[in-house]
């Protein structure tokens, strides 16, 4: 209304408010930018690697036989690591970023020789987003069991990923959620892709743990119920009580 830019708003209103502006790191926001930067070309690659490359062909099979439309798949941009180790890195240092910034961001590893290489190769990769969509991070499925490693690996803690913290499809279904007055939480990403794929958009998945003390703040942000649907297995009700116990407190 007054024609100032946001800065100058801010500041105009900080001192109505009565409410003391903290300097920002300019260069850490520089450097994060950047790292979101990295991590969002990732992500498109690794899709257009399910969508068109010809190794991907075991994923494209798995994800249509788990009954997920073109749409989903576009939609929650789901990809596939390639099997090969440093196709990844060589397309990110094409596009101008170094091993020293894509490391930060848990997409690739070093190793005892002092190199580098992708930490994600031949699975089926489930974008992380955070409450504002940006993509913080890779939740990545085995596509052969005799591979080593868990059935599910997430991308490791960074200045970007914190697993105690994000939930999986919040940022999709954070207005069904306000406007429901629920939230539904599951326990894995098909879980949660497949309700909204049913028209069930109010769902966010806790990717196979226990929610957090940090979760249920998240969510309170939206709704203060929240209902848990979890497995049926030993497992999935130990983690349902725990969690329950965590809302409750």
């Amino acid at each position: 209304m007054e024609g100032l830019e946001f800065g100058d708003a801010l500041r105009l209103l900080a001192e109505r408010a009565g409410v003391k502006l903290e300097a920002r790191d300019r260069q850490a926001e520089s450097e994060r930018g950047r790292l979101l930067d990295i991590i969002r070309l990732a992500s498109r690659w690794y899709h257009q690697a399910l969508l068109q490359s010809k190794s991907g062909e075991v994923a494209r099979a798995y994800v249509t036989g788990r009954g997920l439309s073109d749409k989903t798949i576009a939609e929650w941009q789901l990809g596939f690591a390639p099997d090969a180790w440093d196709e990844l890195l060589k397309y990110l240092q094409s596009r101008g970023y170094r091993e020293s910034e894509i490391v930060k961001t848990g997409l690739i590893s070093s190793n005892n020789r002092g190199g580098y290489y992708d930490r994600f190769r031949y699975r089926l990769l489930f974008p992380i987003q955070d409450a504002h969509a940006n993509v913080v991070g890779f939740t990545a499925r085995k596509l052969r069991e005799e591979d080593i490693g868990g059935k599910y690996i997430n991308t490791p803690e960074t200045s970007l990923y914190h697993k105690s913290v994000v939930l999986y499809g919040l940022a999709q279904a954070k207005a069904a959620i306000r406007a429901a007055s629920l939230a539904v939480v599951v326990e894995g990403n098909m879980d949660c892709i497949a309700s909204h794929q049913a028209g069930v958009t109010n769902v966010v998945a806790a990717s196979g743990t226990a929610l957090t003390p940090a979760q249920i703040k998240l969510l309170n942000r939206f709704t203060n119920t929240i209902c848990l649907a979890f497995d049926p297995d030993s497992a999935g009700q130990t983690a349902l009580l725990r969690g329950l116990e965590t809302a409750w407190q």
